[in-house]
């Protein structure tokens, strides 16, 4: 299903949305006391770019969440550049939290911080591209396994 901000809530609620979903990253980047540079930039960028189609604060904090717990629970500092990274181009697994809740996204930024730090070899450490293709994966991943929980519910 196609979330298009603009067509179903209007020019101005879509710019509206997409300024609160910005200052959200800045936010975010502020209070892990992290910096302002390109990537961080990119991020916010790609947050504000998607806030018209789809993101919106309420299905974007889970993750944001989650991801900082994920730093708090592993050796990862919040405010090194891998983890600040994942936390603003982790926001793409936000229709999980969308549709199946806060906990599911908040779950989900755990994972893509792990799955984040992880997989950097497969593209030479790139954190650009480190971070569509964790999402991907932590997508695939609890869609499948949150649908086939769900089909199990049902057969008990």
């Amino acid at each position: 299903m196609v979330t298009d901000f603009v067509s179903e809530q209007g020019f101005r609620t879509a710019v509206f949305n997409m300024g609160l979903v910005g200052l959200m990253g800045m936010v975010y980047i502020m209070i892990v006391q992290g910096d302002f540079n390109g990537p961080t930039l990119g991020g916010i960028f790609t947050i504000v770019g998607f806030g018209s189609f789809g993101k919106h604060p309420r299905n974007c904090w889970p993750l944001m969440a989650g991801v900082f717990i994920g730093s708090l629970i592993s050796v990862y500092s919040a405010s090194a550049p891998g983890p600040l990274l994942a936390a603003l181009f982790g926001t793409t697994l936000a229709p999980i939290a969308g549709a199946f809740g806060p906990l599911f996204g908040i779950a989900a930024g755990v994972v893509h911080l792990a799955v984040v730090m992880h997989v950097g070899i497969f593209h030479a450490g790139l954190n650009l591209y480190n971070n569509g293709f964790a999402g991907g994966l932590v997508g695939t991943l609890f869609i499948a396994l949150i649908r086939w929980f769900n089909l199990k519910k049902i057969r008990d």
